[in-house]
């Protein structure tokens, strides 16, 4: 990923001069979301079109050069407006109810009939008395209103206080990771990750992760009770350990108790997500259950695979299998799987230079009839590292 004085270098020298830089920063337009208060960047052609709040996913409208404020506050009527419908507010009336409860007569109100000097007095003090009922009054809703609203300032100076919604909103209301700076996917990640790891229960971990509802049932099924023990973030990895590949954002982090591990993040439409799976080495049943049942059908596995030179019990052909060792994530479990040779599938498993193992996740079953409880077939090549794989 290029840095932002890397990038304006790399336009100086195409030839696109300071010029094409400013217009190259033009392209994106701050927008804050009115509800959450979520700050995210829309792409400066979409004045006037509907974006999704990336947060809380509240359906908005971004405003153009064109666009009027609309009023904090709408024009107050009288009781006697809400009861009539439509009659204007300078006629006082009100509704007699005849035999018939659906029938209404409408009749002039009766005129007050203050006589002399005295009648006057009280008609001055009763008018006063009703204007300073409606300014309290008025001020009362204001301040309700203006409590309940959130406006904006949007991108132009406007301010909006209702996003009206429109068709076809856009999702992609996110510049994807690849384009975003490293320090703003830093801050993304450090923020994300604190909570991941402070989190107790599967309820406070779901919204941190991706794919929630997929990874709920399995994480239930992996903490019995709904419940752990917090590891805590005592460190970020730095800029220079970040790396991303398409959707794919990783980062080491060092827990309170000193271990170093890599945490995957994934981009969404909603930012960065956690991959919960590939945290903790999830597999679709227990490395002792795998042993202790030897089942003929395969099951996913995120596996630490290194080479070796061991052929025993039903794969002692060693012109037919290539023998591997593999390691459990938390290096509590071993077995030895073969790969037949030849095959497509054994030759996605490749070293590159002085590699001495790799990540990947495999499927692993047992063979008919199996004597040893640590000799099993890889039956498929799942995915390199422990991420499922995601479109680019």
């Amino acid at each position: 990923m290029q840095t932002a004085g890397l990038q304006t270098a790399v336009l100086i020298a195409q030839g696109g001069g300071v010029t094409d830089i400013m217009e190259n920063t033009r392209r994106w337009s701050a927008y804050v979301c009115p509800d959450c208060r979520f700050v995210f960047r829309v792409p400066s052609n979409h004045d006037g079109k509907g974006v999704l709040c990336p947060s809380c996913r509240r359906m908005l409208k971004v405003p153009t050069a064109l666009d009027t404020p609309p009023s904090l506050i709408s024009a107050r009527r009288t009781m006697d407006e809400f009861s009539k419908g439509t009659q204007p507010s300078g006629t006082r009336s009100r509704r007699k109810m005849s035999g018939n409860v659906k029938d209404f007569e409408w009749e002039e109100a009766p005129k007050p009939s203050f006589v002399g000097d005295t009648g006057k007095k009280q008609t001055r003090l009763l008018w006063i008395g009703g204007v300073g009922l409606l300014a309290l009054s008025g001020a009362g809703v204001f301040f309700s209103v203006k409590d309940k609203i959130k406006p904006t300032a949007s991108s132009q100076g406007q301010v909006i206080a209702q996003p009206a919604a429109v068709e076809n909103p856009v999702e992609a209301i996110i510049p994807p990771a690849a384009l975003r700076s490293e320090a703003t996917l830093l801050a993304e990640a450090e923020l994300l990750a604190k909570k991941f790891l402070e989190a107790t229960t599967v309820e406070e971990m779901l919204p941190l992760v991706r794919n929630s509802e997929v990874a709920e049932a399995r994480m239930r099924g992996f903490y019995p009770g709904g419940k752990f023990e917090v590891s805590g973030m005592q460190s970020l990895g730095s800029v220079a350990g970040l790396s991303v590949r398409g959707k794919l954002v990783s980062l080491t982090v060092r827990t309170r108790d000193f271990e170093e591990k890599a945490l995957a993040f994934l981009d969404t439409s909603q930012g960065l997500k956690i991959d919960w799976e590939s945290w903790v080495g999830w597999s679709e049943i227990s490395w002792q259950e795998f042993m202790a049942t030897k089942p003929t059908r395969g099951h996913v596995f995120r596996v630490i695979l290194a080479p070796v030179d061991y052929y025993n019990f039903e794969f002692t052909d060693d012109r037919k299998w290539q023998s591997y060792r593999l390691d459990s994530p938390d290096h509590e479990y071993s077995v030895y799987g073969y790969a037949e040779k030849g095959t497509v599938m054994n030759e996605k498993i490749h070293f590159d230079g002085d590699t001495k193992n790799i990540i990947v996740m495999l499927s692993l079953k047992f063979p008919v009839g199996a004597t040893s409880n640590n000799q099993v077939e890889i039956e498929r090549f799942v995915a390199e590292g422990w991420v499922e794989e995601v479109s680019q």
